[in-house]
Formats: structure tokens, C-alpha cells, sequence
């Protein structure tokens, strides 16, 4: 009965989604955007091959009065992942099925409420796809957040959201060139707790700082969940032709206290359905520091982005442990679009095509994730993808990418190759 009930909601919330994709959309981000960054919102004017939706079409999905303002969003992402082994792969994590994967469907509702600094919200829920732990439920709320202006450049924002830690997981992932993050290991998607934010030199340098605990929403008291700590510094040291050329660094930490006495870190293979490829299992600690770099550059329509992160683990049992992760993506725009930067997020958005047939883009990537140790056999692996995706609308996607991942473990070095075919409509 539980199994039809979750069949039953799954298929009611995706009709609703699909039904209402006739709408307009200025948003285009699964993350709130502040309004002002006007060159990262859709411009819903442009006409292309593929039909998408109007302003005219979509004036039902938003409101405004003297009191508040809301806008409904959506974003259903579909996924068919093509999985190829050999016999080293499969006694190393199990065979992997290929198939059909919903790897999103969510709804969001976003605005102000009109105090005298006006303030503003995002709630989302959804069906859940790579951010979905073991134990939690298919749906649920994604995010529920305020975010309240505290003088001329500062704000905070409270409740359930992102931490302010790692590039790939702080904007919109389903934005990003590659499909899926890699160092989650190293993250944690969402948490409750609050955020400080502050801007600096025009914008073009960001600081910000938070501390979460699971609780509320767990069983458990405050005292008993394992609190967490982040901070992120931003900079634009280089800012030309407004901002067709930029780079982006950053630096980023995270302290995380070990929940129960236990701390385990581990990832998927860049897909949604796959099993753990590194896992160092329940490791015996009090807690765990992350230290994280980014740097994106960007040249009009070339860029590559590079992450690094490095964590120290303080186990009970063998001492200091050290883990590893990082990746390299290079993205050339054949039409000569870019993504533009958003400064209040510190973060690159969405390609816009100009071009009545979207805008062509080639992505190539390197990854590595270590979590292999004298004494943690969590294994290596390391990621090389090329792919392919075009960016049809302002809202519509299509892309694949081929990969290969290499895992070290137990002794052995098991080789996946991946075909992971994507489309999704961001409003």
C-alpha cells in the first residue's frame, strides 16, 4: 500500500507540473534571484524553433499586492542513464541498471512581502532525486527560506537552504554546464539554520557565513543534532567589458560536528541512480573540517571552472584522516552566448540563446574523489566526461554527456562507461 500510495503522489504532483508548464517565466533558476541582477532573468520575447511559453500565456502564475508578492515556478528534469560495466566494476559496487530517471520535479513559489525593506521567500517541494538520503521520504520540502535585507548590503537568510559552501551546490546545479555535482561527498544539500551575507566594492565581493543543525525537523533536540558551520569569500579580480570577460575566485569552509559519534562521507558515480562508487563507511570521529577553492574564468563564450576541496576528518579510532576531491569543466558556446554573472550570488547562471535555434554547447570534464586512506578503503575515483547541450530556449534544455570513471578499490580498478541523456524545463 505504501509502495501505490508513493506511485499515486508521484504521478498526481507530475501532472500537475506538466500542466501547468504553459506559463510565462522571468525566472528560470531553481534558486531565488534577486531582481536587481536583471542580466542573469529569462527574456520571455524571444522567439525560437522550439514553441515555449509567453507572458501573455503565463499572467495566472503570479500575483502582487500591497502586501506580498508570489510567483509559482517548476522545474521537471528527465534523465535516461545508459550504464556499461566490466567485471572488476560490477564486484566492486554491484551492477547498475540502465534506465528511465526522474531526476527532479519541483514547484516553487517565490516573492517579497512589502515591510518597509521589503523582504523575500522561496518555498519549494518535490519529488526528490540525488539530494535524497537513504532514509528520507520521496517528497517533501526542498526549501522554506526568508531572506531579510539588514541595512544597504546585508541580509540574512533563515530556515531550511543551501550552506554556503562548494560552487557546484550554492546556484542553480541544473544550470551548471555538467549534469551532476561531483564532490558531494564533501556537502550537504540542504540544512536548516541561518545565513549572513554581506557585499562589498560594488558587489564585486561577497562574504558570507552560517551556522545549521537538522533540528527542527528530526526527531531529535537541538543539543542532539550535529551542528555545522560555513563560510564563503568571493571575489571578481577581474571584471572587462561588462563582464564578458570575469574570473570568479572563492575560498570556503566547513566545520560539521559528527552526528552520534559518526561521520561518513560518500558519493555517487554523476548519477542519480547509481550506488555509492567511494564510501568510507561509518567512521568512529568528532568531527570534520572542509577546505574548499573555486575559480571560474570566462572568456565571452569560453570558460572553465575548477574546484578543489580537502578534508580533514578527526577520528576516534586511527587519528587525522585526509580525503580529496576535485574537477575541472571546460565550456565553449558555439552560438557565442555566456552565462552570465550573478553578483549577489557570487555565482555564473543560465546560458540565454539569442539565436532562433538556441545556443550549442560543448563540455568536456575531469573529476577525481578520494576517500582512500592507509587505514579507510573508501576508493578513488576518477571521472572524464565529454557531452553535449543545447540550450533551446530560455527554459528548455536538451543535452547528453558520455562519461568514463575509473574506481580504485579493493585492490582492483573497475571501469564504468555512462551515457546520461537529459531534458528539463526550468521556469
Amino acid at each position: 500500500m505504501q509502495l501505490l500510495s508513493q506511485k499515486f503522489n508521484l504521478i498526481l504532483f507530475l501532472t500537475f507540473v506538466f500542466l501547468f508548464c504553459k506559463t510565462t517565466a522571468i525566472a528560470q533558476h531553481t534558486d531565488y534571484v534577486d531582481d536587481t541582477q536583471k542580466q542573469v532573468l529569462a527574456d520571455s520575447t524571444k522567439l525560437y524553433f522550439i514553441p515555449d511559453v509567453s507572458h501573455k500565456e503565463m499572467r495566472w502564475s503570479k500575483t502582487r499586492n500591497k502586501w506580498f508578492s508570489a510567483k509559482l515556478g517548476f522545474a521537471p528534469i528527465l534523465d535516461y542513464n545508459a550504464i556499461y560495466q566490466d567485471n572488476d566494476s560490477e564486484n566492486q559496487v554491484g551492477p547498475q541498471e540502465s534506465r528511465w530517471d526522474i531526476r527532479s520535479a519541483r514547484v516553487m513559489l517565490r516573492g517579497k512581502i512589502n515591510f518597509k525593506k521589503k523582504w523575500s521567500y522561496l518555498l519549494s517541494y518535490e519529488y526528490r532525486g540525488l539530494d535524497r538520503k537513504e532514509d528520507q521520504a520521496a517528497f517533501g520540502f526542498t526549501d522554506i527560506k526568508l531572506i531579510i535585507p539588514i541595512g544597504e548590503h546585508s541580509e540574512l537568510h533563515v530556515g531550511k537552504q543551501k550552506e554556503t559552501f562548494v560552487y557546484e551546490m550554492v546556484g542553480d546545479a541544473a544550470n551548471l554546464p555538467h549534469f551532476e555535482r561531483l564532490l558531494n561527498p564533501f556537502f550537504n544539500s540542504r540544512n536548516n539554520g541561518i545565513i549572513y551575507r554581506h557585499f562589498l566594492m560594488k558587489d564585486r565581493m561577497t562574504i558570507s557565513a552560517g551556522v545549521f543543525n537538522q533540528w527542527p525537523g528530526n526527531d531529535k533536540d537541538l543539543d542532539e543534532g550535529a551542528t555545522t558551520f560555513t563560510a564563503r569569500v568571493t571575489g571578481l579580480p577581474k571584471w572587462e567589458n561588462e563582464g564578458k570577460t570575469f574570473m570568479h575566485m572563492g575560498i570556503g569552509v566547513r566545520y560539521v560536528e559528527a552526528e552520534n559519534g559518526v561521520i561518513r562521507l560518500k558519493g555517487k558515480n554523476e548519477s542519480n541512480i547509481s550506488d555509492n562508487y567511494v564510501d568510507t563507511g561509518n567512521m568512529e570521529a568528532k568531527h570534520q573540517w572542509n577546505l574548499n577553492f573555486e575559480q571560474l574564468w570566462s572568456l565571452e563564450n569560453f570558460s572553465v571552472l575548477m574546484e578543489y576541496v580537502h578534508n580533514w576528518t578527526a577520528t576516534t579510532t586511527s587519528g587525522l584522516e585526509q580525503f580529496s576531491g576535485f574537477y575541472v569543466t571546460g565550456s565553449y558556446v558555439l552560438s557565442g552566448e555566456q552565462r552570465p554573472y550573478d553578483m549577489k550570488a557570487a555565482y555564473a547562471r543560465r546560458i540565454k540563446p539569442t539565436g532562433k535555434y538556441g545556443a550549442w554547447e560543448i563540455v568536456s570534464r575531469i573529476g577525481r574523489n578520494d576517500l582512500q586512506t592507509r587505514t579507510i578503503n573508501g576508493g578513488i575515483n576518477n571521472r572524464y566526461n565529454l557531452g553535449l547541450n543545447w540550450w533551446a530556449t530560455q527554459y528548455w534544455k536538451a543535452g547528453f554527456i558520455y562519461g568514463v570513471s575509473n574506481l580504485d578499490k579493493n585492490g582492483v580498478t573497475g571501469i564504468t562507461n555512462s551515457l546520461q541523456f537529459r531534458l528539463q524545463w526550468i521556469y
